[in-house]
């Protein structure tokens, strides 16, 4: 899709009751950069001085517009925000005057009409602002919610917004913990309350970093299951989209109401990322004279903000599912056009190789965007020089004087079609002075604007009198969507009948059904509830998967046999969708064997990577709760010995062995001698290698069984590791089995293995074998052990010595037997690898971190280090060599785009958008910028364990932890006794020793792809 150029005051389209005022030259020139989609053109509705630093607008039922102001970004918590009110004296359909509704303002984040004033978010407080007088002026400032955290303004609450099912929304995530400027930005957030009811409802501090809904009348306050950075939307059926930096668009699938149902249940994550074209995707940015850390033409999203789904209903049928969201930094705005892909979506690029919206101008920054009562999209412009943040940024640009440069700019542009669309509304629309029949017929207008305005003003009027009205909306409207809002509204105003809800489950609109059944949920206990409960049950086969999908979570909360039934029915259709087989274990709670049996059932002779996780996640969940007789018939059929594949088996003891992992003891259930029994019977060359990896996992939390079958697998296992030949098997299956037994054997935590173990580590020996003997060893390991492996260490291979120094890490005495190793060259530093040096140099032990650091470290003059290999930004790199380089030293950690590393640290495609000496201090001096959300941490356990890694995800009852190698953990917090944070970058400085400068100048190439 081709740009055409915007010179869009030079045409005034016949039917336009409005001409846009004549611009100043600069404003003209910052017009004319921009370039649009086809078929598109853009006005500048309001520019300095009539706004300054916009980050948010809001207009109200009257069409008087308001602007929120951040002038403090990035460091000025004094209080200089403002939201101001915008006036059209003229009557030419353009403001032309501003008053200061509010000031003394924080960092304010977002607006949104609330009864007769505003709630505007600015951390840690969400605001209610009213004017009582008629002067323009607010009079009334009030509390609403406090104790969100007071972070890097980045990352702060913003975006309240009034919804289809009448709750307000809020867009929230976890505080950033900064390493620079802790005096501004060092707050974590309290208990989330309403500050004038304290015996209401409230959330954790800072509600454990989630996005938030509220309703300000009945004090009902909520946690999410999601969190976004700036910005979230729903579409007309109220599907919540997120947005988060390089990861510009993620869905809240399963909703934290439900998730709640069992709590046994762990769930990493409750987002989905939809975009098809990946994190960090690829963008087109057209600017001229870009800033000196962006590149002028291919980037990849980097900022991304202010997620918008358009509803207004005046692009045309194209855009009836497209959502827009703000790239900042590279000038441009991305739009994306999302298609159903089961309970979630997938996001395509609106245009291949171009933007919606994107300009030469570098001091162009939308920030967020507001769908008006028009059918436009205002893009709202920040207009500055820099909008990086300095806790991420060079002292060099930090000092420079620019930081605040433009704070006195911003402007607001109005995108509408080539036919135009009539700016008539500013201050003229009095939808205040409606009849309640003439507000019910704008729920059934095109635009999403008329439709919330009129369902918000409905809703605070209680308005009885469109009772009538709403129940015949219901029967027939013009748009779908119509009957969703009625029908919301209907309950908000507690007039809902049982008529209104079959009816809407019957329409042919799969949005309206699925709605349907979200406010059916509420009336289960009505007196036609069981009516109501026949007419949900009924559409357990619809042809929508969002459809069945919501109708799984909803029947959660019925404890029928037809609610069981149709539960079944869904889930043995659509267990090949994870979040189907996750909201089937939610709803199930203390009755999980029967999806259990059901998957046993339906699909063990078919198994996929789904069916295991789902069997896996389920066992999990049995395991981690406390109806110990369906634990125990769980495992009666996991010991029942069927001539059906052995995989979902092996599935089932890995869930439960992760489950039990981190908990105290062996477990909530003990395993009787009799399943212990039948675990180790399967410790046998007959028996599948993942099978018998999955009994003995969880042989080794709960204890062997005591008897002869003990001795006698012993017998097996030293035969089988001293005489391979005895073995009927050959090859790499003798070489598992042999190592598995090497793994069998160190349970029995016994010296008298010692020497068998030892026997191992020898070359003639397969490597697998070796690395099980290490292991074995490494359980048992005392002063003779690590000295025995200290002496050994030069004859083992790379992966072998990886795994030895594995055993030193284990325990803090023994890391020191290491370190003092290396520091007097009893063995080379090299020994250690990258990732473990990382582990090391953040240890939670601060005695170890410090030895380590000092054994470890290197030049720690890391100018003089950066200015020796300032000379490999003059050499030509090589990206074919700089993608093995990048595969060698950094995949450890990153990922980038090509290259499937570990996902632990950032992924590097986002450093293509910086200059090469950018890239270059980032690899040098790791602690010159740490990416938010990577903060590293230590968590020791009440199993005397301790667990490190990054904080993906938490709620109020888990954490997931993605640890170094990649893999994710869910930990309990009843099970956590202490953690801790490093206060350094997870990537320790020396990168450089293993890097010449020819190969640095490759590794920059590749990742900048030049």
């Amino acid at each position: 899709m081709r740009y055409v150029a915007l010179v869009c005051f030079l045409t005034i389209f016949s039917f336009q009751q409005n001409t846009p005022p004549k611009l100043s030259p600069e404003h003209q020139k910052a017009l004319e950069s921009l370039r649009v989609m086809e078929g598109f053109s853009v006005e500048m509705v309001a520019a300095e001085p009539l706004i300054a630093d916009p980050v948010a607008m809001e207009v109200d039922e009257n069409g008087d517009m308001y602007v929120v102001e951040m002038h403090g970004y990035p460091l000025d918590v004094s209080g200089s925000g403002k939201v101001k009110l915008l006036k059209d004296t003229d009557n030419d359909g353009y403001p032309d005057q501003s008053i200061i509704f509010a000031d003394k303002l924080t960092l304010p984040t977002g607006i949104m009409r609330w009864k007769n004033g505003f709630i505007v978010t600015d951390a840690p407080d969400v605001l209610y602002l009213e004017d009582t007088d008629n002067d323009g002026k607010a009079d009334i400032r009030q509390k609403m919610l406090s104790g969100f955290a007071l972070s890097n303004p980045q990352h702060n609450l913003n975006t309240p917004r009034f919804e289809l099912d009448n709750w307000v929304y809020l867009g929230h995530e976890g505080a950033v913990t900064p390493f620079v400027f802790k005096k501004e930005f060092g707050d974590k957030g309290t208990d989330i309350t309403f500050p004038d009811q304290p015996s209401a409802a409230r959330l954790a501090p800072n509600a454990n970093g989630k996005a938030v809904r509220f309703k300000p009348d009945s004090y009902e306050l909520e946690e999410l299951s999601g969190r976004t950075q700036y910005g979230h939307s729903m579409d007309a059926w109220g599907h919540h989209f997120y947005t988060s930096n390089a990861n510009h668009i993620y869905h809240e699938v399963l909703a934290n109401t439900y998730l709640k149902n069992n709590t046994a249940l762990l769930v990493p994550n409750a987002t989905q990322n939809i975009s098809d074209h990946g994190e960090a995707a690829e963008i087109y940015p057209i600017t001229e004279t870009p800033n000196h850390q962006l590149l002028t033409d291919v980037g990849v999203i980097t900022s991304s903000c202010g997620i918008t789904w358009y509803g207004g209903g005046s692009f045309g049928e194209r855009f009836n599912h497209v959502t827009f969201i703000a790239e900042p930094v590279h000038n441009l705005v991305h739009a994306d056009i999302l298609r159903d892909a089961g309970a979630s979506f997938t996001a395509s690029r609106l245009n291949e190789k171009s933007e919606f919206l994107a300009s030469k101008d570098t001091w162009f920054r939308p920030v967020n965007f507001y769908v008006g009562p028009d059918g436009a999209l205002y893009v709202i412009d920040y207009y500055r020089q820099i909008v990086e943040h300095p806790e991420w940024m060079s002292d060099e640009i930090t000092q420079s004087g620019a930081l605040y440069n433009g704070t006195d700019k911003g402007r607001i542009y109005r995108i509408v079609p080539n036919k135009g669309l009539p700016m008539n509304w500013l201050g003229k629309l009095n939808l205040s002075k409606r009849s309640a029949p003439e507000l019910v017929a704008l729920l059934d207008h095109e635009n999403g604007w008329y439709r919330r305005t009129a369902q918000r003003l409905l809703l605070h009027r209680q308005a009885k009198e469109a009772v009538p009205a709403l129940h015949a909306l219901l029967k027939k409207s013009k748009f779908s969507e119509a009957k969703a809002h009625a029908l919301w509204l209907l309950d908000g105003l507690q007039a809902i009948e049982k008529e209104d809800l079959v009816r809407a489950l019957k329409s042919e609109t799969a949005g309206v059904r699925e709605n349907g059944i979200r406010v059916a949920e509420r009336h289960l206990n009505a007196a036609f509830g069981k009516d109501l409960l026949n007419a949900l049950t009924g559409l357990q086969n619809d042809e929508s998967p969002k459809v069945r999908f919501q109708l799984l979570n909803t029947l959660g909360s019925v404890k029928t046999a037809e609610s069981e039934k149709a539960r079944l029915t869904i889930l043995k259709r659509d267990l090949n969708d994870p979040w189907a087989g996750l909201a089937g274990i939610a709803s199930f709670a203390g009755k999980e064997n029967q999806i259990f049996d059901l998957a046993v059932a339906e699909f063990t002779d078919k198994p996929t990577p789904e069916t295991s996780e789902f069997i896996a996640n389920v066992a999990s969940t049995i395991a981690g709760g406390e109806n110990k007789t369906v634990f125990s018939e769980m495992m009666q059929k996991i010991m029942t010995v069927t001539p059906d594949t052995e995989t979902w088996k092996a599935a089932a003891l890995n869930g439960i062995a992760k489950r039990w992992q981190y908990q105290k003891g062996k477990g909530t259930f003990f395993l009787s001698e009799t399943e212990k029994e039948k675990l180790l019977a399967h410790f046998s060359p007959t028996t599948t290698p993942e099978l018998c990896t999955a009994s003995l996992n969880v042989l080794e939390i709960s204890g062997l069984p005591k008897g002869k079958s003990v001795d006698e697998k012993i017998t097996l296992a030293t035969a089988a590791l001293k005489n391979p030949s005895s073995l009927a098997l050959q090859g790499s299956k003798a070489d598992t089995y042999r190592a598995r037994a090497v793994g069998f054997l160190s349970m029995l935590n016994s010296d008298e293995m010692k020497p068998l173990f030892r026997e191992m580590l020898t070359p003639k020996e397969p490597e697998a074998v070796q690395s099980a003997a290490l292991r074995a060893l490494g359980k048992m390991a005392d002063t003779q052990t690590c000295r025995f492996l200290l002496n050994e260490m030069k004859h083992f291979s790379p992966a072998l010595k990886k795994e030895a120094v594995s055993v030193f890490l284990s325990k803090p005495e023994r890391i020191n037997v290491l370190l003092k190793a290396i520091e007097t060259k009893e063995v080379p530093k090299s020994v250690v690898s990258w990732p473990q040096m990382v582990r090391l140099m953040n240890y939670y032990d601060t005695d170890v971190r410090a030895y380590a650091r000092k054994v470890l470290s290197v030049n720690e003059d890391r100018k003089a280090v950066l200015q020796k290999y300032m000379a490999a930004l003059e050499l030509k790199g090589s990206q074919s060599k700089g993608r093995a380089i990048f595969e060698k030293n950094c995949a450890t950690c990153h990922q980038i785009e090509g290259v499937k590393g570990v996902n632990f640290g950032p992924d590097l495609s986002t450093l293509r958008s910086r200059n090469a000496q950018s890239v270059l201090t980032e690899i040098i001096n790791p602690n010159n910028s740490i990416a938010d959300l990577y903060d590293f941490w230590t968590i020791e356990l009440k199993n005397g364990n301790a667990v490190a890694g990054i904080i993906a995800q938490e709620n109020t009852n888990n954490i997931s932890l993605r640890e170094m190698g990649g893999g994710l953990s869910i930990i309990q917090k009843k099970d956590i006794t202490e953690m801790q944070k490093a206060e350094q970058s997870i990537m320790p400085n020396g990168l450089e020793n293993a890097i010449s400068i020819q190969e640095m100048a490759d590794l920059i190439a590749f990742i900048k792809k030049q």
